[in-house]
């Protein structure tokens, strides 16, 4: 019994409000019934101004004290489930680490073959993987498979067309010549990244965005896009006119940037 109590009030105190307003429902039908039936045990009956003053005077301090201490409650619960889900993150990224080295080392998955059971094993361990993530964590995704030639352009390994790296923080990061078609980039911060030679044929790096909210905004600023491949990337112009460098970047419509 008192382990259901327990349960229930933590749930409870999470929406003090509902509390409050529960406890005042109560104390206003506890004095209407004792009105209309006669309770004198209640000992409402009979009480002038200055008695009820008092009265509420004695019952704000429990209800004081009572909604702090359900406020705290729910805010460690807050506090709690974000270190929770942090943790879940960590976890599932040092476990993709783990499998994929395996296969790195004892399936030897960098000599695989495109045909290889080893080889879709590891892009689905990587698809599956990345919505698990938070920003932070899919930039460190992409950095291992960049460091462990995995995605380098002309020798792809891991397929990431389709991948979800929205949001993925790479502002200075280096992922030149790496190969990242097909992948969803949207809304990802790719400020002053080196990305010269990357082939992001097809990739979003432009939506969808909310309703006013302006899609040009900082997501490939001062980034080298030098002999990149954005054909058929989702991808604006005024997005591009703030790179640093096009250079013989294979525009959207398949022309040649000077």
């Amino acid at each position: 019994m008192a382990r259901k109590f327990r349960s229930w009030w933590w749930r409870a105190s999470r929406h003090p409000k509902a509390i409050i307003t529960i406890t005042l429902i109560c104390v206003f039908l506890l004095i209407l019934l004792g009105y209309l039936l006669d309770w004198g045990w209640t000992g409402f009956k009979g009480k002038a101004l200055w008695d009820w003053l008092n009265l509420l005077g004695v019952l704000a301090i429990p209800a004081v004290v009572g909604l702090g201490a359900a406020w705290y409650t729910a805010q460690q619960g807050k506090v709690s489930d974000r270190e929770n889900t942090d943790n879940q993150r960590e976890t599932a990224l040092q476990a993709y680490i783990d499998k994929m080295s395996e296969l790195l080392l004892d399936k030897q998955l960098w000599k695989s073959q495109p045909e290889d059971e080893v080889r879709k094993i590891a892009r689905v361990r990587t698809l599956t993987v990345l919505p698990r993530l938070d920003s932070e964590r899919k930039k460190s995704v992409l950095q291992f498979l960049y460091e462990s030639g995995l995605i380098e352009k002309g020798k792809r390994i891991i397929d990431l067309s389709g991948a979800d790296l929205h949001d993925v923080m790479l502002m200075y990061a280096n992922l030149s010549k790496t190969d990242l078609s097909g992948a969803d980039l949207h809304k990802a911060g790719l400020s002053r990244a080196n990305l010269s030679e990357t082939n992001l044929h097809g990739a979003n790096l432009l939506g969808p965005y909310p309703r006013g909210v302006d899609p040009l905004g900082p997501e490939v600023s001062r980034a080298d896009l030098r002999g990149a491949d954005l054909r058929e990337a989702n991808v604006t112009a005024a997005q591009l006119d703030t790179a640093k460098s096009l250079q013989g970047a294979t525009m959207p419509d398949g022309s040649k940037h000077p």
